[in-house]
């Protein structure tokens, strides 16, 4: 959607990027990796975001000299060498952007819910790791049920190429769930654990359990 909106793929990801970032200082050469962008769009979108305010152009000499690690080590000689662009906290289009990519978020965790109980049988559907901003994570999906293992792969698959992301995923049949429940797996205890902040969807586990 946001794609159809902005008009722009790169101007999308690197908007998310900065909103998700707003502390962090990129060099021109970064973004295109962490965008996965051709690095004259970088450029084009750059200036675009530059002329409405929403990035701002940071040099070390404006921050005392304190630049990120990863940018001393890894920035390019030239133009671009000593130029870095971060979020204009400023700017007065931020919060709508925020609340606009976070309702944009949602939708997509919806509609990838749903395709995934479109399965099979659910029984337990629980979004972790890069859905919830969780680093720690051991993975970002967990999917429990009576389904055939290789539909979900697909479903998941589909997902992925839409995204444009990885995603670390466990799923289990019935069997292997109560199999590993019953002799307390500590990896399934771990993906469960309730004090995570997981976003559980489909939670019908105690059901099974007292079967």
């Amino acid at each position: 959607m946001l794609d159809q909106l902005f008009g722009s793929k790169t101007r999308v990801k690197m908007i998310k990027l900065f909103l998700s970032n707003p502390e962090r200082m990129f060099y021109v050469r970064e973004l295109t990796r962490l965008t996965d962008s051709l690095i004259n769009s970088i450029r084009r979108e750059l200036d675009n975001l530059l002329e409405v305010g929403l990035i701002e152009v940071v040099t070390p000499e404006q921050e005392n000299g304190s630049v990120p690690k990863i940018v001393e080590e890894t920035a390019t000689r030239g133009v671009n060498a000593k130029k870095y662009y971060r979020l204009n906290k400023r700017n007065i289009f931020k919060n709508e952007l925020d609340a606009l990519f976070c309702k944009n978020k949602m939708m997509i965790e919806k509609r990838f819910a749903e395709k995934i109980k479109e399965v099979g049988q659910v029984n337990y559907l629980a979004l972790s790791g890069i859905f919830v901003d969780n680093r720690k994570s051991p993975t970002d999906l967990v999917v429990i049920g009576s389904f055939e293992k290789k539909d979900m792969i697909r479903a998941i698959n589909r997902f992925e190429q839409e995204i444009g992301k990885r995603i670390k995923f466990t799923i289990m049949d019935l069997k292997e769930y109560k199999l590993r429940h019953d002799i307390a797996d500590r990896f399934l205890l771990d993906i469960l654990d309730e004090s995570q902040q997981d976003l559980i969807i489909v939670n019908q586990l105690s059901e099974i359990d007292n079967l």
